[in-house]
């Protein structure tokens, strides 16, 4: 959890855990060997070590990309056929209306959607070749704080991962397009991020485009606060986009799939996420609140939870 304003670090938990004084003592040693051999791997910080597919809380930042790129605006609507079909290819997505625009793409967490805007930005003539194309989409990626340590005052934090056109022209020589990398649309493939980095894009989005580097050390001994953790991180993408995609969330939790993460204390703006990978999916969310002058944004990993309306919302 982060407060949008200052980047300070409210609250970090990371389960399963461990009795710290089991690290001091004569047998340190050996309960350190035991906690390493652990299949559930206490000793990972996930937060900031664990790298994992957002899976659709992804969304928001192409959806963003897209609107400042002039692919898509609000009017644009796409179909959904129980997902995304297209030259051979299949993207699976639940049933709803269609076709539909960003506002219930965003709400409802549409597959088809963000695959289509993905494919046409990709193979967009204004670019040239999917080469540049994508590497003007990483390039937002990389701003809205993904692909590098983000710069937490905390030890071992990983990057994640963020493929660029050079990654793609090594596996597929050079032969690949928008079908070839339509998982990074949805936040799966080769696109990973760490919880720190979800909360920050939620963070990110709160503000309406910038973000301060994470933080837990307030002040030391009262000097002044590292002007690391106080320069404001700006987005090339524009406020009125930002508040499109603050609209969407909001619509996600009024009557989206972040149904119950709506209440009468908060105005709560939220995206869940389904993250697949080699088991049982992945379950996240990521939200602020309020929607105006936000608090606090927050984002909830649960390795192994199912749907992200299921575990990551409540």
């Amino acid at each position: 959890a982060i407060e949008p304003k200052t980047g300070e670090i409210l609250c970090m938990v990371s389960a399963p855990s461990f009795n710290p004084s089991e690290l001091s003592g004569r047998h340190r040693g050996e309960h350190y060997q035991e906690l390493q051999s652990r299949p559930d791997k206490p000793l990972l910080n996930r937060p900031i070590q664990g790298t994992y597919p957002p899976g659709s809380t992804f969304k928001t930042s192409q959806a963003l990309t897209l609107l400042q790129e002039g692919i898509i605006d609000t009017r644009t609507k796409y179909p959904c056929n129980d997902g995304f079909s297209f030259r051979g290819l299949r993207v699976g997505c639940h049933s709803h209306s269609s076709p539909l625009d960003l506002n219930f793409a965003i709400a409802t967490s549409c597959n088809s959607y963000f695959c289509w805007g993905y494919y046409y930005m990709i193979g967009a003539a204004k670019y040239g070749t999917p080469q540049k194309a994508l590497t003007v989409w990483k390039d937002y990626m990389v701003e809205m704080g993904f692909g590098y340590t983000l710069g937490v005052d905390l030890p071992g934090e990983a990057r994640g991962m963020i493929p660029n056109s050079d990654y793609y022209d090594r596996h597929y020589n050079r032969s690949w397009n928008g079908l070839t990398t339509i998982s990074n649309s949805i936040g799966q493939g080769e696109v990973t991020l760490t919880p720190l980095q979800i909360a920050n894009l939620g963070a990110t989005i709160a503000n309406r485009g910038y973000y301060s580097t994470p933080h837990v050390v307030k002040t030391v001994d009262g000097e002044p606060q590292d002007t690391a953790y106080t320069k404001r991180h700006y987005v090339s993408v524009d406020k009125e986009n930002y508040e499109i995609v603050v609209q969407g969330m909001r619509q996600s939790v009024i009557d989206g799939t972040c149904r119950s993460a709506n209440n009468r204390n908060y105005v709560v703006c939220g995206k869940t996420g389904t993250a697949q990978n080699r088991g049982i999916d992945h379950s996240v969310f990521m939200g602020f609140a309020p929607m105006d002058d936000p608090q606090i944004a927050i984002a909830v990993y649960v390795e192994n939870g199912g749907f992200g309306a299921v575990y990551g919302v409540p």
